[in-house]
């Protein structure tokens, strides 16, 4: 039976969820840096060529952050269940089948690729994860044929002068956990027209140069190690060059990328060592990173001494209880979405998606539950804490956050071994 893509990729929940997910996004990520965005039009054809390090906060974050509606083409396999096909429709979503996942029938995907063509038409954003499944790694894998495809076939079909695509990149310090860092990178757009006249001659040479374009593209905006045995040394100087590009916890979101250029840098510096450099620049940092994990140190704190100032700890004091109050009453949101995590998910690039939507989902439910509960004692007092209650639970964890800098840095400023670690840490740098 021919798939039919009719009813599909309403948006009907689409600018509600936007809505919310401000808020979902900057109460679960502690930073949010996004460079470019106005790279995206919202007045011309585009095809968004995305890295996909996490399963569903990448879709998130270029939903909200970005001015106009996407479409999301999305593994097929999500939308064998008709709940979760209904709710991938209402937020633009639409599959793409794989052979990979038992697919077969290759009607489904001609479908879908002209599902792609009308959007452009429309002057639509459709976004595709061009690598082809998700990874938390710092690198870009090898561009699937799909997005040249649809390209192509539309520049074909349709006289769309402006068609582009853009690469964008999502870039995490960690990728699987809450409090996280992220960058959006929207890149620099590669008009289809460029490859018009090579395609009419040699289709193959046109899609293998369209493709090696869009890496080169992304690999401009993402942190990219070429050698997977060198990820361990990446991590340990990028953690170096974070320390020192510290990011303030206020405002959560920033619109440049200078701490991403920094962490550029180090990985395109990493690339270029030979293989006797990496070895010792290797055994000074895990002789480093060694001493500090002993000495129960962290390296941000022994960089950043003003954070153990006394000042600061007049401010813990002052807010304890307001800290106290959003701690108790959150705990059980806190709680389910780590249950929930635990319990179900296998793989790291799922675990930030699934705590951040049971926290999300299963804390709107929670504190609008206690708000009626307020409503019933009809007192004016408790009426007032359930409406603050969401608000004492974000001081919380920024709360929390500068307790630990503070912490860490007053026993960094106190150990005896302070100066041999600065003195190591020089030798690196």
């Amino acid at each position: 039976m021919k798939f039919s893509l009719r009813h599909q990729s309403t948006g009907k929940v689409y600018p509600y969820l936007a809505s919310s997910a401000h808020l979902m996004l900057r109460a679960f990520l502690r930073k949010i840096y996004i460079y470019n965005r106005q790279g995206v039009p919202t007045d011309k054809p585009a095809l968004l060529a995305a890295n996909h390090p996490t399963a569903f906060l990448d879709p998130s974050v270029l939903g909200v952050f970005l001015y106009p509606p996407l479409y999301y083409m999305t593994r097929g396999d999500i939308f064998e269940k008709p709940f979760f096909r209904k709710l991938m429709e209402s937020i633009n979503m639409f599959p793409v089948f794989r052979m990979r996942d038992g697919y077969s029938s290759r009607d489904r995907n001609d479908e879908v690729f002209e599902f792609c063509r009308q959007k452009l038409i429309q002057r639509r954003v459709v976004a595709i994860y061009v690598e082809g499944e998700h990874h938390l790694e710092y690198r870009v894998r090898p561009i699937q044929k799909g997005i040249a495809r649809i390209a192509f076939d539309t520049l074909e079909r349709h006289e769309l002068p402006d068609l582009q695509i853009i690469p964008a990149g999502c870039n995490y310090l960690y990728g699987d956990r809450p409090r996280d860092e992220v960058t959006l990178n929207i890149g620099e757009p590669i008009p289809l027209s460029a490859y018009r006249e090579e395609y009419q001659h040699n289709q193959a040479a046109a899609t293998n140069r369209l493709l090696a374009d869009i890496e080169t593209g992304l690999k401009k905006i993402c942190l990219h190690i070429d050698d997977p045995s060198d990820d361990d040394l990446a991590l340990q100087m990028l953690t170096l060059c974070r320390s020192e590009t510290a990011a303030s916890l206020i405002p959560i979101v920033e619109y440049h990328n200078r701490r991403f250029v920094a962490e550029k840098a180090v990985c395109d510096r990493i690339n270029m060592l030979s293989q006797e450099e990496k070895a010792a620049l290797r055994q000074k940092t895990d002789s480093y990173f060694k001493m500090l994990q002993d000495g129960g140190l962290h390296d941000d704190a022994l960089m950043h001494p003003e954070w153990g100032s006394l000042p600061r700890l007049a401010l813990f004091l002052s807010g304890f209880l307001p800290f106290l109050i959003g701690f108790l009453t959150s705990y059980p949101v806190i709680w389910l979405a780590k249950y929930v995590t635990r319990k179900t998910v296998k793989k790291r690039e799922f675990v930030s998606s699934v705590r951040m939507g049971v926290g999300h989902l299963g804390g709107m439910l929670y504190y609008f539950l206690l708000f009626l509960g307020s409503l019933l004692s009809w007192n004016p007092w408790w009426i007032a804490l359930a409406l603050a209650l969401p608000a004492l639970g974000w001081f919380t964890m920024f709360y929390r956050e500068n307790w630990v800098r503070w912490y860490t840095a007053q026993q960094a400023r106190r150990h005896p071994a302070r100066e041999r670690l600065l003195e190591m840490r020089g030798l690196i740098k």
